[in-house]
């Protein structure tokens, strides 16, 4: 949000929205010399005040940890204006990517650098499966913090092509992107975007 008002073209309202209390005040705390931006506990968006209210709306690095995925689809369509343009984006947790995110995850985890969310082992089988996955779910994904609030998936077994399909009952696909060599096509990338508008009917 800070990126976009910051720019030539920076709207002239922008909401960020967040699950988490401490989350919002520490934003709206450190851009409170912001006047064109404001900041949300995401349930708020579901007043009638937020609805069709937004020319643009962005969903990055989100929806692959979501489990309860069509009510935050729902919950996008609601908010977006009838013209409006959604941009998502996504890990890409199939084929050849995930061979290499893999490798990259273990040799992290023998070095003992980090503590990446997505490390959950595969099972031969599985690995199989999500190398060689369509645009179906492939596999049964594992759901962490049951106990809390928020119930969560890491990476494993997320498919950005289902994902795709799902955002396409409520939305229409203008254009797939790839990332970080857009030219390659998301099935070569680690990251796909989509640029989507809002069904009416």
């Amino acid at each position: 949000m800070a990126l976009l008002d910051a720019g030539d073209a920076r709207p002239t309202h922008a909401v960020g929205a967040e699950l988490d209390d401490l989350q919002v005040n520490d934003c709206r705390a450190r851009f409170s010399d912001r006047p064109r931006m404001s900041f949300a506990l995401i349930p708020e968006l579901d007043d009638e005040k937020h609805r069709g209210c937004y020319d643009g709306v962005v969903c990055m690095e989100v929806l692959e940890h979501v489990v309860a995925v069509d009510s935050v689809i729902e919950r996008l369509w609601r908010v977006l204006a009838d013209a409006g343009t959604l941009i998502v984006s996504v890990p890409v947790e199939t084929g050849i990517p995930l061979i290499v995110k893999q490798a990259a995850r273990r040799v992290a985890g023998w070095r003992g650098i980090g503590d990446y969310p997505g490390t959950s082992p595969y099972t031969p089988r599985e690995y199989w499966a999500s190398v060689f996955a369509g645009a179906r779910p492939h596999l049964t994904r594992p759901i962490y913090g049951v106990e809390g609030p928020t119930p969560f998936h890491d990476h494993k077994g997320f498919n950005w092509m289902a994902l795709c399909e799902r955002l396409g009952q409520r939305f229409v696909l203008e254009r797939t992107y790839a990332s970080p060599v857009s030219w390659l096509g998301p099935h070569l990338a680690t990251q796909a975007w989509f640029v989507m508008h809002k069904k009416t009917v």
